[in-house]
């Protein structure tokens, strides 16, 4: 919670105020620890002997040094902020104390004693707050127009001196009008350019808001730059690291972690061989399903607060499509042989009027191969980024409710398609998946194709 509310605050108030916060959040958590270490050192059963003597000695020294940097970076930093991060934690011991009192009292037992008085009580509640809180915060913009009634732009307008004249002519700007206003057209037209210049926005993740936040450090627009391979290096160790703690420490009767990825490469084994037949299944359902879970990580990684989906963009579904196209290329190669795969790509003429219809087919079966990359990275770019798009526009329709109703936070619109972002993310990776087993299958040998259709025939 600390984080997400740095991270806004680094946002709209500057990068000084986030860090501000964020290290007020540190020094006070780091303080409760310290703090906890010497009171158990101090009053446990062996609080005589010498390792617990080292432990307060420890945790007073470190309390003691911690002040003196609390003390700097009050100096330093925004204390405002910094305070309001100090006081984070202690306001969730106090709010977890109230919710104990709260919980063993009579008056909540009475109160959940039935579901309707609690339904009653809560929609109470959440009138209130409706009626309340908006009336807390236009109350001082309220105040503030009755100050200045009579107040025009041209009163709050700073005058232009001749500094500024000189400063404004030296840079090369715009000139300006009798009250330091560009002209109208200039306006526009600067208006007009920056509408042009930008595109559609998603949601800002973590490497957008620090890239806002340090607009003009080197690694800031590094890593803008290198944002959705950054995403995707993040999905894939995430996806090693979770496969690497279920396969440690193997058991017979497996935990959950181990149950869930068993069950998961279960299904998808199952799944690739019945396309591409149980003769080849060993072979290829290592990539196919690797291919799979990773586009599906991926696809809902943007689901995450603060996090992107890294399929949005069109680098990463080529780069994915690409690396099945030459996968695929290389087994009809090495499957068929060079003279078989050319055979494969004129259509495997056996008489004349194949001959003869070799001109025609080369380029077709070309073109084919060629179009597979493309259809493969459109398709899951086009979904993808299209899910992300529709979130935005109903979050913003959400927000612009507030315009025109009392309510305290937007309406929540983009809720139903959350999910349905998860059934489409899911789909377009079963889709990706299938089609690659699909071109692989076409490629091998078509003997084998011949007695895995028998095979599946019989059964």
């Amino acid at each position: 919670m600390g984080a997400i509310a740095a991270l806004m605050i680094a946002t709209y108030s500057g990068p000084m105020p986030g860090l501000a916060a964020v290290l007020g959040i540190a020094w006070s958590l780091t303080n409760f620890a310290l703090l906890q270490q010497l009171v158990v050192a101090i009053t446990g059963t062996d609080r005589k002997s010498r390792p617990a003597v080292k432990r307060a000695a420890f945790a007073a020294a470190g309390m003691f040094l911690l002040f003196a940097i609390g003390g700097v970076l009050l100096v330093l930093l925004p204390p405002v902020w910094m305070l309001a991060g100090f006081l984070v934690p202690f306001a969730v011991l106090v709010l977890k104390a109230a919710s104990v009192l709260l919980l063993e009292s009579r008056a909540w037992q009475w109160m959940v004693a039935s579901p309707w008085r609690a339904a009653v009580i809560v929609l109470s509640v959440v009138v209130a707050a409706w009626w309340v809180v908006p009336a807390l915060i236009e109350r001082p913009a309220t105040a503030q127009e009755h100050a200045s009634p009579h107040a025009t732009q041209a009163d709050t307008t700073p005058p232009v001196t001749e500094h500024d004249a000189a400063a404004t002519t030296q840079h090369g700007s715009a000139p300006t009008t009798e009250h330091g206003a560009a002209p109208a057209g200039d306006h526009a037209a600067a208006e007009g350019k920056g509408h042009a210049s930008e595109g559609p926005q998603k949601f800002a993740n973590v490497i957008t808001v620090l890239s806002r936040a340090f607009p003009n450090a080197e690694w800031a627009h590094f890593l803008h730059h290198y944002e959705a391979v950054i995403f995707s290096w993040l999905v894939g160790l995430l996806i090693i690291l979770v496969a690497f703690i279920a396969s440690r420490r193997p058991q017979m009767i497996p935990g959950k972690l181990q149950n869930l990825v068993e069950t998961l490469v279960e299904g998808l084994y199952n799944f690739i061989a019945g396309i591409i037949g149980e003769r080849h299944a060993a072979r290829f359902v290592p990539f196919l399903g690797t291919l799979g879970i990773y586009i599906w990580c991926m696809n809902l990684f943007g689901l995450i607060p603060f996090m992107d989906s890294p399929t949005s963009s069109l680098n990463v579904t080529f780069a994915l499509a690409i690396v099945v196209f030459l996968y695929a290329q290389w087994i009809g190669i090495r499957g068929l042989g060079l003279g078989g795969y050319i055979d494969h790509l004129m259509g495997q003429p056996r008489n004349l009027t194949g001959w003869l219809l070799v001109p025609l087919m080369l380029p077709i079966h070309i073109l084919g191969e060629l179009a597979k990359p493309i259809s493969l990275s459109c398709r899951l770019f086009g979904n993808v980024f299209g899910e992300d798009m529709l979130l935005v526009a109903f979050v913003s329709l959400g927000v612009s409710t507030l315009a025109w109703s009392n309510l305290p936070i937007g309406l929540p619109l983009q809720l139903p398609f959350l999910v349905l972002a998860l059934l489409t993310g899911t789909l377009q990776a079963m889709v990706f998946m299938v089609l690659s087993t699909i071109y692989i299958l076409l490629m091998l040998p078509h003997e084998a194709h011949g007695h895995e259709g028998e095979a599946h025939h019989a059964h």
